[in-house]
């Protein structure tokens, strides 16, 4: 994970960690905090890997019409 998803989950987690009364906090281990980081970056890492997904899809698309576009291209008669 990059330090940019890194600082995101660091967020996420501060911001959790900021809406919970002070003896909830308290009562949350180093270990369920760990365990709630990977799920974070779990979820991020996901979201990242579906949309690129969809992008390298767009992508293949793209090329299939060019291909296209490319093997029936018959050039203008008209000289420029």
């Amino acid at each position: 994970m990059t330090l940019h998803y890194e600082s995101h989950v660091a967020s996420v987690l501060d911001a959790f960690m900021n809406m919970l009364e002070p003896e909830v906090k308290e009562s949350i281990s180093q270990e369920h905090l760990d365990e709630l980081s990977m799920l974070v970056e779990s979820a991020i890492t996901s979201a990242v890997f579906q949309q690129l997904e969809t992008v390298a899809d767009q992508v293949s698309d793209m090329a299939v019409g060019i291909r296209r576009r490319a093997e029936n291209f018959e050039p203008s008669s008209k000289a420029g």
